[in-house]
C-alpha cells in the first residue's frame, strides 16, 4: 500500500483532534453530572419550640430551604467543619429564605442566631458521600 505525501500525517492529526475533542466533551459533561448528583435541598421548619429538619445528611452542596413557622422572629445558621454560615437577615413569622452551604463530613451545630437557647440548636451529622452510593444501576 502506498501513501501519497501528507495523507498519513493528515489522518493522524484528524484522529488526534477527534480524541482530544471527545475527551473534553466527556470531561465537561461528567463534571456537570457529578455536581448535579451531589446537590441536595433540605426543608427546614423553625418553630417557637425548635428546629425541625433531618439530623443526618450526606456531604456535598446543600440548599437549606428555611421557613419560619413560629410566631416570633427567627433565623438559621450552620457551624462546623465547613465554617460558619447563616442567613443575612432574620425571618418574620411565615417568611422563607434559602442558604447554600458546601457540607464536608463531620458534626455541625444548626442554630437560630436570633434565639441562641438550647431548644434552638441541634446537632447535624454529615456523612461522607461515596461514588458507589451515587451510581445508578
Amino acid at each position: 500500500m502506498r501513501y501519497n505525501g501528507n495523507k498519513p500525517m493528515g489522518a493522524a492529526l484528524l484522529c488526534a483532534a477527534l480524541l482530544v475533542g471527545l475527551a473534553l466533551f466527556t470531561a465537561c459533561g461528567g463534571a456537570r453530572s457529578a455536581t448535579q448528583a451531589q446537590t441536595q435541598t433540605v426543608q427546614v421548619r423553625i418553630t417557637d419550640q425548635g428546629i425541625e429538619m433531618p439530623l443526618s445528611l450526606p456531604s456535598g452542596v446543600t440548599t437549606f430551604q428555611v421557613t419560619n413557622s413560629g410566631s416570633g422572629e427567627h433565623s438559621f445558621g450552620v457551624s462546623g467543619p465547613s465554617g460558619d454560615k447563616k442567613l443575612d437577615h432574620s425571618l418574620k413569622s411565615g417568611e422563607s429564605a434559602s442558604l447554600d452551604v458546601v457540607l464536608d463530613s463531620g458534626t455541625y451545630r444548626v442554630y437560630s442566631p436570633v434565639d441562641q437557647g438550647q431548644s434552638m440548636q441541634i446537632a447535624l451529622n454529615v456523612r461522607p458521600e461515596t461514588v458507589a452510593r451515587s451510581r445508578k444501576g
